[in-house]
């Protein structure tokens, strides 16, 4: 504490002192202040007017819309500590009124609806490495969903770059050994919006890590998760639940299991070839404008959409898995009735599987109470159309029931308002408001009584913010004042009296509304406890809506576009006919992409390389593209763009297209290219797509051809993979 400072200023630099890492937001009657460097950063980040107290740099917010402040800082990485008044506000000059940090809020562990995207989860990740293994593990609190993977520590950056651009989190914490790890750190140069926080490594102890993960799951042992204690899953996933407690001081029950996958699961995609074929976001402005993602979302829910952002980062190599996706999209194209039916019904459906977590962890109003009803009951009507129903109906009607019963159609949305519970949903409520209700009724009759006993026609019975209920008489009357007034105030015309009787009506009356608001909030938190018992359910539940909600939308976007089932299987053929570049087709005028065939391969044993020739703006790197999201596409589950196509499953999909450079790694543009082209000739194996842009076009036209021939050669007799190779 500085020697000039106020004992206003001394509270907050006290409570700074406990969250350097935080923007503290300091609760001053009707706004948020931020004083020192907090305000100068704030200031400039909100453009917001900076002011001086006490030779401090001060910037405020009103308090009544912080929320759109603090949603506009978690997107630019910043994290929030709200410090409020608590206790009973002191008097001017009557000494200082205690504050306490009530909430911290992060980019990956915000909850509230106002903070989020609802078409896109909000991950909070970790990453830790030992020895020679590297532990990645992510999680939403907002959905529940928790993940985590593993990869050899001789591939540290490659492969935690390609993690990182499949779930895009909002937040990463690592441990602080990392800070001098050259290859994390480099990756970590290319994400300027990521938070990116350091805490030091016995947060990673693998002995507690694993002792937190038996008691989230509450189980023996971690087998059934494939998990052992030296799984290097374990401390980075563990991590990630000891800062949600910490942080949001919530309950994670919600977070029943993890999935652990690995890259034979799914079709692998390097962190460059994921941005060189702009699935989820465009290389112009990082947005999903002009990417897959935009052609094929025309999902109808959150859950939906959030759902094929998943499917787009992780296509499958189950054939099962993709032809049972197929099947039920089918259904939906082929019976476009049924389809418009279940897209109408779709729309009505708000975030159950959001709604779900916030009543788990105390979070949901009674707002979010009536919007899982609402959506509960759009999805029985849904359900009562899909030629295999999978809800459990009684769980459903209970859910229903109860919020019917007991919430308010239009209830508030705070706790200390009231107006939230049902009439007849408690005797003792009804009994509270009855006394509430009357009071008007009551208080007529007592001051009929107080007129007829003294004789003062005019006396009256008023109230004013200071002094409650009291009885006026004017001057001319005082003389029929009786002894049981008591008097309150003099005034020049009229003297205002109190009586017992008044006294304890208006004590009855604050009693009252005491008691209502007292009760209400217990009987509704009753309720979403007793809702917390089908929170397993609701998720289940809300996954189901989601694959409903993507499949139908597949279906949709094959009807619209006239796109065709792919014959996948196990072999090596990748036919295509008519093929067309989803993305470019979709901007283009009605008939004006041309569409066009690819037989790369015809039979198990046959060539699997084709040598594309043409000028400049032949199309030679869409037709690339073009057959890569294909394949794409087909491996999600969905239709392509085509009239007829048969693929056989590819385990990994290459992309080296387009010339960049890498300032923020110091690589010039041959060097990404090099990087990239000796990354592709590692990895791929002889059932991977490769698809290859004019590579040695960055140095000499000699130099150059040298290595295209080289790799080509490669490609071709080596490692035997689909390749689509470019040149002029």
């Amino acid at each position: 504490m500085a020697e000039n400072d106020t004992p206003l200023i001394a509270q907050y630099q006290s409570i700074k002192a406990q969250h350097a890492n935080e923007v503290l937001f300091f609760r001053l009657g009707d706004f948020y202040e931020m004083f020192g460097d907090d305000a100068v950063e704030v200031s400039r980040l909100l453009n917001l007017t900076l002011t001086h107290r006490a030779d401090k740099p001060m910037c405020g917010i009103p308090y009544h819309a912080a929320k759109v402040y603090i949603a506009r800082l978690l997107r630019l990485g910043k994290k929030i500590a709200i410090c409020e008044q608590v206790g009973e506000i002191a008097k001017p000059g009557k000494g200082l009124t205690r504050r306490e940090v009530v909430e911290i809020i992060t980019p990956g562990t915000a909850v509230e609806s106002e903070y989020l995207d609802g078409g896109r989860n909000n991950f909070l990740a970790s990453f830790w490495v030992h020895q020679s293994q590297a532990g990645f593990s992510y999680i939403d609190v907002t959905t529940g969903d928790f993940k985590a993977t593993h990869f050899s520590s001789q591939d540290l950056s490659e492969q935690f770059a390609k993690e990182l651009g499949r779930c895009m989190p909002r937040e990463l914490l690592l441990p602080d050994s990392l800070k001098q790890n050259s290859l994390v750190q480099t990756v970590l140069a290319t994400q300027p919006n990521l938070s990116v926080s350091y805490y030091p490594d016995w947060n990673f102890n693998v002995d507690l890590a694993y002792k937190k993960l038996l008691e989230q799951f509450k189980t023996a042992t971690l087998s059934s998760f494939s998990l052992t204690k030296d799984s290097p899953e374990v401390p980075p996933a563990a991590f990630l639940l000891d800062y949600l407690q910490k942080t949001t001081n919530a309950s994670s029950a919600h977070v029943e299991s993890i999935t652990v996958y690995n890259d034979s699961q799914y079709v692998m995609i390097d962190d460059s070839s994921r941005r060189n074929l702009e699935i989820t976001y465009n290389l112009r402005d990082g947005s999903s404008q002009f990417t897959l993602l935009e052609c094929v979302d025309c999902t109808c829910t959150a859950m939906g959409s959030r759902m094929v952002r998943q499917w787009l980062h992780f296509p499958l190599t189950d054939l099962a898995a993709i032809q049972s996706r197929q099947n039920q999209v089918q259904i939906f194209f082929e019976d476009r009735a049924l389809l418009k039916k279940i897209r109408e019904r779709l729309d009505g459906i708000l975030d159950v599987e959001r709604l779900a977590c916030r009543i788990a962890m105390d979070r949901a109003h009674a707002k979010d109470l009536q919007a899982l009803r609402v959506s509960l009951q759009k999805w029985i009507e849904v359900q009562t159309l899909l030629p295999v129903q999978t809800l459990d109906v009684a769980s459903a009607q209970k859910i229903i029931e109860l919020i019917q019963n007991a919430i308010l159609d239009d209830p508030s949305t705070s706790l200390t308002e009231g107006h939230i519970i049902k009439p007849h949903w408690s005797e003792e409520l009804d009994h509270w408001h009855q006394v509430h209700d009357n009071f008007s009724e009551i208080l007529e009759q007592y001051v009929e009584e107080e007129r007829n006993r003294t004789g003062i026609a005019n006396l009256r019975v008023k109230q004013s913010g200071n002094m409650g209920y009291f009885i006026e008489v004017t001057k001319g009357k005082l003389s029929k004042v009786p002894e049981h007034f008591i008097m309150r105030r003099t005034l020049v015309n009229a003297d205002r009296y109190t009586t017992q009787k008044l006294q304890e009506l208006e004590a009855s009356l604050n009693e009252s509304g005491t008691k209502i608001l007292e009760l209400e909030r217990d009987l509704f938190v009753q309720v979403r406890n007793r809702l917390k018992e089908y929170v397993s359910y609701l998720r289940q539940t809300a996954h189901e809506i989601a694959y409903i909600d993507v499949t139908s939308s597949f279906a949709q976007c094959a009807a619209k576009n006239n796109w065709v089932r792919p014959l996948v299987d196990q072999s090596r053929i990748f036919d295509i006919t008519q093929g067309r570049h989803p993305v470019v087709e979709a901007h283009l005028p009605g008939g004006e992409f041309v569409p066009n065939d690819l037989l790369l391969c015809q039979s198990d044993d046959s060539a699997a390389f084709a040598l594309i020739t043409g000028p400049n703006m032949a199309g030679k790197s869409t037709f690339l593209r073009q057959n890569a999201l294909i394949a794409l596409l087909a491996q999600t589950g969905s239709y392509v763009p085509a009239t007829k196509a048969h693929i056989g499953i590819v385990d990994r999909i290459f992309c080296r297209v387009g010339a960049s450079d890498n300032l923020a790694r110091g690589e010039s543009t041959f060097l990404v290219e090099m990087t990239e082209t000796a990354r592709i000739l590692h990895s791929a194996t002889d059932r991977s797509l490769v698809i290859m842009d004019e590579v040695g076009r960055g140095t000499s036209t000699e130099d150059g051809l040298s290595i295209a021939w080289a790799v080509s050669e490669w490609l071709l007799n080596h490692i035997q993979c689909k390749t689509l190779f470019a040149t002029h």
